[in-house]
C-alpha cells in the first residue's frame, strides 16, 4: 500500500469516528434533555395533583369516617343512628366527594381517576341505600325484615368496599407523587 492510500484510509478511518463520535453524543444529549423535559413536566404536574389529591381525601375520609359505623355486623346494626341528621350528613359528604372527585378525575393519571371514580359512585351508592333505609326506620316505609336484612348487607358491604377503595386511592396517590419521570 503506498502512502498516498494510507494517508487517504486514514482520513477517512478519522472522518467516520468524528462522525460516529458525533452522532453518539447528539443522541445522549437529546436523552438527556427528554429525561429532562420529562421529569420537568412530571413535577410541574405534581403540585397540582398533590393539591387535588390532599382534598379528595380529606372529603372521602369525611364520608368514609360518617359511614364506616354501618360496615357492622346484623345485631350490632346502629339503627338509632339512621336519622335526618345522619342522612344530610351523607348527602353532604356525598357531594362533597362529587366536587372534588372531578378535579382529581382531570388530574390523572388513569388509574387513579378510576379508583376516584368508584369512590365517588360508591358514595352516592351508600346515600342512596342510607335514604332509603331512613324511610323505613322513620315508618315511612315498611318492608319485610327479609329486605331490610338485604339492605343492611349492602349497606356493610359498600361502606367497606368504600375504606377499603379509599386506601388504594391513598396508595396510588402516593405513587404518583413520588414518580419523577425518570423511568419510562
Amino acid at each position: 500500500m503506498d502512502a498516498g492510500l494510507a494517508a487517504v484510509c486514514g482520513a477517512l478511518a478519522g472522518s467516520v469516528a468524528t462522525i460516529g463520535a458525533a452522532m453518539a453524543t447528539g443522541w445522549a444529549q437529546r436523552e438527556g434533555v427528554r429525561i429532562t423535559a420529562r421529569a420537568e413536566h412530571r413535577k410541574e404536574r405534581r403540585e397540582p395533583r398533590h393539591g387535588a389529591y390532599k382534598e379528595f381525601i380529606a372529603v372521602t375520609s369525611r364520608m368514609n369516617d360518617h359511614v364506616a359505623i354501618l360496615a357492622v355486623a346484623y345485631d350490632a346494626f346502629p339503627f338509632e343512628r339512621i336519622n335526618e341528621t345522619f342522612t344530610a350528613r351523607c348527602e353532604e359528604a356525598a357531594d362533597a366527594v362529587k366536587e372534588k372527585w372531578v378535579e382529581v378525575a382531570l388530574a390523572g393519571p388513569k388509574e387513579i381517576a378510576t379508583t376516584a371514580s368508584k369512590l365517588e359512585r360508591l358514595s352516592n351508592a351508600l346515600t342512596f341505600r342510607v335514604l332509603g333505609l331512613h324511610q323505613y326506620v322513620s315508618g315511612e316505609r315498611t318492608t319485610s325484615e327479609e329486605a331490610l336484612q338485604g339492605i343492611k348487607d349492602r349497606i356493610a358491604e359498600e361502606a367497606r368496599e368504600f375504606e377499603e377503595t379509599l386506601d388504594r386511592f391513598v396508595f396510588l396517590a402516593q405513587a404518583a407523587l413520588d414518580d419523577d419521570g425518570s423511568v419510562r
